[in-house]
């Protein structure tokens, strides 16, 4: 099971503690404090694990080759791969509407055994090593004697790879191999199964006979169907309770210096400050103290992340500064250090790693805080879209309304899908890259987009650069919103938008970090250009709470995510990240926090990356550590209900590693294009004629403290520095750690108001959608209420106090002295002791 605090079903809770109580987890001991457990336990378990292996069934041996009729036990009888669509006259095979290989493919089991087959919990996969994730036949499916039953794609989510080939296997609720079967790449027919010869080897048999034998014929979807369930280890499945300050975004005072967000299935059901009312039944709940600030998770409005494996651009200047976004496009490094490299990395027939590049890419935000970011690739891959950061042009919060346009902007161009959208509300935003320069080419895009009718409430401009006072005036009349990426806007054209006049005429404004070629590695970092922008040159005009604003509410608000994230409430979804607190004001905390700051990042209630210690207890060992300058990390990046999904975070940075070398040797050794040369001398030769100053490129490292390429590329360029020397190394980076990663000084909460020890008489549902201290009824404690609140039984001054503490002590007094007696006498109760009696407080271990 991933995630020791993930719990299922009827599970203890990870961290329960003594009666059940919870135990706090403090971030900087990272220990529980525990009993020990009983050696008559541990005896027990012993002899119970040795019952388990004796009672075990041996292991299922593999099946020979053998016609279908001669094994004794079910077994793989046929399978389709390749099935048409509708237009080409193919058949709807499972019944369910829908025509072709992406729900028809099946795999039929056949039970040719005299006596029942319980196949619940059974397994199917295909190629072990990768491929699609496996899944589990469903409790309650039972196979009579010659009875066959078809698993179709629809549900269970195997795709048989027509061009690679693949491998069929059936594994038992052990995991051991029942039967197997393959078939080579490009090999299978168009409505052609395949199934076993007389001989027990498999060839095509003809048209699919689902649910028949295989020299039958089809008698419809109403044959028998199996159900298969995959592994849905991307979506969390538990509860915790996070405690920290907590920054709300609800409004500028709306902070709990003391709060607990309470976080379950993916969703917070709970926000209160200690000493109020939580709203929710939280009692003997997993409590994690973060020790560090708590704000919703950044939303990353501009980007390009199939790029961001690439380091920053080091341009050289052919003339003056550029102008628009289609100059720079033809500078003589531009194809050698962006669009050759990524198109080679991720193309199938050369590295074939776009899976690999775009979840270094979304790792890259994570461990910034970022928790949606815009910008993925046109495919739907769900071997990232379906995990890590959200991606917002995808399918989320049951919608999929999301649009964008990144060419050019031309007179003629409709955009009915916008407008009509707009209209019957199926659209939640439209991600416009518009006027991206200085010149008056950019600025007209504008008016093309005014007299298009585009202009409407979910167009969110990108860039803006020329903007002024009228656009800015029509934009806030229709409640459009605009995209401000200064790091980009000033390495390209040596300007950025003027937001100071967006924000006076009152237009939503976001803040992003454009792809890594010539941005920031995510917002956490683009808010340092964003602050140094504003104090140097724009006078202040924005509250940290309002730069905060632009990666968190402001963003959600653009494109109608405002009731799923951007803020942190009841019902929302629990994308969270987690700051160290070094400084009073939480907004300046996030603004000046880097890359060892971030303790925990949280999608949908999974913790993904954070601080060891954070980690491994919401984890356990189910990470992998990453080393940065001076600090180390934790992260997850695998999934097993996910395509690719075992592929580790070592294995992806060494691939794309490799793979931006463009070693010869290597290039020779996956390109198909080497089946053309006979030689590695030959085949480079061609690949220099090919792509001509391609060169070695190094991956872009995933933090930006201790990235001094970074730093050298951003201090040596003139157009960067164009307005005034911009010093983001010196005035947010140059900073030095602890061997835990913390700065030597940080803030401290207010003195902690006490907790009662007995749930209050609550309800169980909070009355609205924030339970903030600001907003219940009485408001927070008076400093004369903390003082009359205080008392009862943790008063040290009361009789009960000590009452309890004599109570305690005898308990485990009592403990230790059974412990010692059970020691001496090897496990077993002394000589007329029956052991009825003997105290046991129900401690475990916090990760057994």
């Amino acid at each position: 099971m991933r995630g020791t605090l993930a719990y299922r079903g009827a599970q203890r809770p990870a961290h329960e503690g003594v009666l059940g109580v919870p135990a706090i987890i403090n971030r900087k001991k990272c220990r529980v404090l525990m009993g020990a457990r009983r050696q008559s336990l541990t005896l027990a378990g012993l002899f119970l694990l040795s019952l388990f292996a004796a009672l075990a069934p041996p292991s299922a041996a593999h099946a020979v080759e053998a016609p279908e009729s001669e094994h004794e036990h079910v077994v793989i009888s046929e399978f389709l791969v390749s099935s048409s669509s509708k237009d080409y006259n193919g058949t709807d095979w499972n019944g369910d509407g829908y025509y072709g290989s992406d729900g028809d493919q099946f795999i039929e089991l056949y039970n040719p055994t005299p006596n029942e087959a319980n196949i619940s919990g059974w397994w199917l996969d295909d190629d072990p090593d990768g491929g699609s994730p496996r899944c589990q036949i469903g409790w309650g499916t039972l196979l009579q004697p010659g009875e066959r039953m078809a698993f179709y794609r629809a549900k269970t989510g195997i795709e048989l790879d027509y061009f690679d080939g693949d491998v069929i296997r059936l594994e038992d609720s052990w995991g051991d191999l029942v039967d197997s079967a393959s078939f080579p790449a490009e090999h299978s027919y168009w409505d052609t199964s395949y199934g076993r010869d007389s001989v027990g080897n498999w060839v095509h048999i003809g048209s699919p006979t689902p649910g028949s034998p295989n020299d039958g014929t089809y008698v419809g979807p109403n044959h028998l169907q199996g159900s298969c369930y995959t592994v849905r280890d991307h979506i969390h499945d538990g509860q915790y309770i996070l405690k920290g300050r907590v920054v709300t975004m609800n409004s500028e005072d709306a902070v709990l210096d003391r709060g607990n967000v309470f976080v379950k299935d993916g969703v917070i059901q709970a926000v209160w400050e200690d000493g109020q009312p939580p709203g929710a039944d939280v009692w003997s709940m997993d409590v994690v103290d973060t020790g560090g600030t708590i704000y919703p998770g950044l939303i990353d409005m501009h980007n390009h992340i199939h790029y961001n494996m690439l380091p920053l651009w080091d341009y050289e200047l052919q003339g003056g500064f550029y102008t628009n976004r289609y100059q720079w496009k033809n500078n003589a490094g531009y194809k050698p250090s962006v669009t050759w490299p990524k198109s080679l990395i991720q193309s199938g027939p050369y590295w074939n790693l776009e899976e690999s590049s775009v979840k270094y890419a979304e790792m890259k935000e994570i461990t910034g805080g970022t928790t949606a970011v815009q910008g993925g690739p046109s495919n739907d891959d769900e071997a990232f879209s379906w995990i890590l950061a959200r991606n917002i042009e995808y399918y989320n919060f049951g919608r999929d309304e999301m649009h964008t346009k990144v060419t050019e902007l031309e007179e003629e161009y409709i955009g009915a899908h916008i407008t009509n959208g707009n209209a019957s509300g199926e659209l939640d935003g439209w991600f416009l890259h518009l006027s991206e320069g200085t010149d008056a080419s950019s600025l007209d895009e504008f008016r093309i987009l005014q007299e298009g009718g585009l202009l409407v409430g979910e167009t969110i401009i990108i860039h803006g650069v020329p903007l002024r006072e009228a656009e800015f005036a029509a934009m806030a009349a229709v409640g459009s919103s605009l995209v401000w990426s200064p790091t980009s806007n000033m390495l390209l054209y040596g300007d950025t938008a003027r937001v100071d006049l967006a924000r006076a005429a009152g237009v939503n404004i976001a803040l992003a970090p454009d792809w890594s070629p010539s941005g920031t590695k995510s917002p956490l970092h683009e808010l340092k250009t964003a602050d140094w922008w504003n104090k140097n040159k724009l006078n202040g005009v924005f509250s940290d709470y309002e730069l905060v604003q632009m990666v968190t509410s402001n963003a959600a608000d653009a494109m109608n995510w405002e009731a799923h994230v951007g803020r942190i409430g009841v019902g929302k979804a629990a994308d969270l990240v987690v700051i160290d607190s070094f400084a009073d004001d939480p907004y300046r905390n996030l603004i000046q926090a880097i890359d060892p700051d971030v303790r925990l990042t949280i999608v949908g209630g999974l913790p993904l990356y954070g601080d060891v210690d954070l980690m491994t207890l919401l984890k356990g060992d189910d990470m992998e550590i990453v080393q940065g300058e001076g600090f180390q990390k934790a992260l997850d990046i695998t999934f097993s209900g996910v395509p690719l999904g075992q592929d580790s975070w070592a294995t992806i940075e060494s691939s794309l590693t490799t793979a931006l070398h463009f070693s010869p040797d290597e290039m020779y050794e996956v390109w198909s294009e080497a089946s053309n040369h006979e030689s590695v001398d030959s085949f480079a030769a061609w690949f220099a004629q090919q792509y001509p100053g391609l060169d070695s490129i190094e991956l872009d490292p995933i933090f930006t403290y201790g990235d001094q390429r970074y730093f050298s590329v951003l201090n040596s360029s003139a157009s960067f520095n164009s307005q005034g020397r911009i010093s983001i190394y010196d005035d947010y980076y140059n900073l030095t750690f602890d061997a835990d990663g913390n700065r030597s000084t940080g803030w401290v909460a207010p003195p902690p108001v006490d907790v009662p020890d007995d749930p209050p008489d609550e309800p169980d549902q909070p009355d609205d959608t924030d339970t903030t201290s600001d907003t219940t009824d009485d408001g927070p404690l008076t400093t004369e209420e903390e003082e009359s609140s205080t008392g009862g039984i943790l008063d040290i001054s009361s009789p009960l106090y000590w009452m309890a503490m004599l109570f305690t002590l005898m308990i485990l007094g009592g403990s230790v002295f059974v412990m010692f007696r059970f020691t001496r006498n090897g496990g077993q109760p002394p000589s007329g002791d029956t052991g009825i009696g003997t105290p046991d407080l129900g401690l475990e271990p916090p990760f057994g």
